[in-house]
């Protein structure tokens, strides 16, 4: 029994002692840059087809989110036109366009995410 006690410290120490030895795993696992663009990527593969429900959030003060909702209508270079369903509670603009029921805007699809 104090054999498998002295073991099970042993390797205890030995996983604790590689854990703070500053170990990365080899390849694009920990690359920052990579982890971005395959964010935006997975974002663009989620929200750029027509007829795709994308919801975004907007900035109300200091303090305070809103969300809209709309239907993505057009796709191209990394833009989406998507007409808004929900304007949300609070009166927004968007690239020059009030934003209410009907209103098409344009913008970057990384800023839009999937909804329900």
């Amino acid at each position: 029994m104090k054999l498998r006690a002295a073991l099970v410290e042993g390797l205890a120490a030995a996983m604790l002692a590689a854990c703070s030895a500053g170990y990365q795993v080899p390849g694009r696992a920990f690359d920052p840059e990579f982890a971005r663009v395959l964010n935006e990527s997975a974002t663009e593969a989620a929200v750029a087809k027509p007829g795709a429900r994308v919801c975004r959030q907007m900035q109300v003060g200091i303090a305070e989110r809103d969300w809209i909702r709309g239907v993505v209508s057009q796709i191209g270079d990394g833009k989406v036109t998507v007409k808004i369903d929900d304007a949300g509670r609070f009166p927004h603009e968007l690239n020059g366009t009030t934003l209410k029921r009907g209103a098409t805007v344009s913008d970057t699809a990384t800023a839009w995410t999937p909804c329900l």
